[in-house]
């Protein structure tokens, strides 16, 4: 069964007060994490050093996180438990309807299977069968550029 490793990338951005590319709607997140949460046992989030209040509530809401700076960028990694997949799926958005977080990874027995970055305008996939191919390609907006390798 072959596998693909694909790159997709929003070319249609909202307006941002602070310069950062956002999409336009993100409707397609929950139902895109949710399909990649299943059989992932740790994730990732990075955030800029001065989005401290949003490393905060991921510390509030999950108690057993890992958190280190890497130059100006936060990084907070923890085990993929139910409190954890929640949290990625019900508050991922800020209050001007932006996603919350610059990077989330997703990882298998220590391999990055999914990533969504510069604030949900990013997507990877590595290793996709067929199916999950098909569901990114089908789940996110039209206005998007898809690198295979």
């Amino acid at each position: 069964m072959p596998t693909y490793n694909m790159h997709f990338e929003i070319t249609t951005y909202s307006e941002s007060d602070n310069g950062m590319h956002y999409a336009e709607d993100y409707s397609f997140w929950k139902r895109l994490i949710e399909h990649f949460l299943s059989g992932m046992d740790t994730f990732e989030i990075h955030c800029w050093e001065d989005e401290q209040a949003v490393v905060d509530e991921i510390i509030q809401q999950m108690k057993n996180v890992i958190c280190r700076i890497e130059g100006k960028v936060l990084i907070v990694k923890g085990e993929m438990t139910d409190k954890a997949k929640n949290f990625l799926l019900s508050n991922p958005l800020n209050a001007a309807g932006q996603l919350k977080w610059f990077s989330v990874f997703l990882y298998c027995n220590g391999n990055i299977l999914f990533s969504s970055e510069h604030y949900g305008t990013e997507f990877t996939g590595s290793g996709l069968n067929v199916e999950q191919k098909e569901f990114f390609i089908s789940t996110l907006p039209e206005d998007i550029s898809v690198l295979e390798w």
